[in-house]
C-alpha cells in the first residue's frame, strides 16, 4: 500500500517554498500553500508577521483546499519568526492538524527557535513529529541540505509503514 503524503507549507519570501517543493518532489506527495486573505508584502507585511509571532496570533487564513483527513501524513513547514512559527502556519495546525493520523514538521529560519516552533506545533496538532527538518540560513542551498532532507524523508517514510 502506497502512503499518501500533504505537504502543506506557508512561505513569505519563497525560501519555506523551495523546500516544500523539494520535499515533495523527494516523496511524491501532495502540496498546499497556506494562503492569507491580505498577502504581506513589503515593510508592512513583516511588521504584520513579527507582530503575529511575539503576539501568538492566528492570522486569517483561505479554506484548505486538500483534506488533511484523507492523508496518512501531514508535512507541515513554515518560517521560523522571533523563535515562533510563521502565523499563518499556527492558524493552519490549529484548525487542520489534529486531523492527520501522522504529521512531521520542518522549517526555514535565520537564527534560532525551531525546537520552540516545533514544540508550539506539536502542542496545536495534538500529535508529537514524526521527523523535523531545521534548514537554516548557511544551508539554504539544496545541495547544503541534501543529507538532512534525505534523512527527514526517510525518517516520514519509515514512521507510516
Amino acid at each position: 500500500m502506497t502512503s499518501r503524503t500533504l505537504v502543506a507549507y506557508y512561505s513569505m519570501s519563497g525560501n519555506t517554498r523551495a523546500v516544500a517543493n523539494e520535499i515533495r518532489d523527494t516523496i511524491d506527495a501532495d502540496i498546499e500553500e497556506i494562503a492569507e486573505p491580505h498577502p504581506r508584502r513589503g515593510a508592512t507585511g513583516v511588521i504584520r508577521a513579527l507582530f503575529d509571532s511575539i503576539a501568538r496570533r492566528d492570522p486569517p487564513i483561505l479554506p484548505a483546499a486538500r483534506d488533511p483527513a484523507q492523508y496518512d501524513v501531514l508535512l507541515l513547514g513554515g518560517p521560523v519568526w522571533n523563535r515562533r512559527m510563521a502565523g499563518p502556519l499556527r492558524h493552519y495546525a490549529r484548525r487542520y492538524g489534529a486531523a492527520a493520523p501522522h504529521v512531521a514538521f520542518f522549517c526555514t529560519e535565520g537564527g534560532r527557535g525551531a525546537e520552540d516552533a516545533f514544540a508550539d506545533l506539536a502542542t496545536l496538532c495534538g500529535h508529537e513529529p514524526e521527523a523535523t527538518l531545521v534548514v537554516d540560513a548557511a544551508h539554504k542551498t539544496p545541495a547544503a541540505h541534501h543529507a538532512d532532507l534525505a534523512a527527514f524523508t526517510a525518517n516520514v517514510r519509515h514512521s507510516i509503514h
